[in-house]
């Protein structure tokens, strides 16, 4: 089996990063397609393990709707020390999850999640 030097191996991340800039495409295994959650973000994913195309909320008076049907999404938590998001359920009722720094990564319900107050 054939190694590769470290110096070749970020030659070539370098090229794929400057061609993914030029293309705006860029590949990633399954693993690497998660987005991250920047600090003093709640984001929740679609699917199990911080996977598919997030909700990102930064501002505490930012309520987002929830488009998601699917049983198996997740989130992270990674607001400020101590902030709790709320999920809003039909009718009105909610829940608040837990303070941050925290994550979920599977077995999230967005079907019966309509909207996510951040703080």
């Amino acid at each position: 089996m054939a190694r590769t030097s470290l110096r070749k191996k970020l030659a070539a991340l370098a090229a794929t990063g400057v061609m993914a800039l030029g293309t705006g495409v860029l590949a990633a295994s399954p693993a690497e397609a998660a987005v991250a959650c920047p600090y003093e973000y709640y984001c929740a994913y679609p699917q199990p393990g911080f996977g598919g195309d997030p909700i990102m909320i930064w501002r505490c008076d930012d309520v987002r709707y929830v488009p998601w049907s699917g049983t198996n999404g997740s989130w992270i938590n990674n607001q400020t020390p101590g902030t709790r998001a709320r999920f809003i359920f039909a009718g009105g009722s909610s829940a608040y999850t837990y303070g941050a720094y925290s994550s979920v990564s599977s077995g999230v319900n967005w079907s019966t999640v309509y909207h996510i107050d951040p703080c």
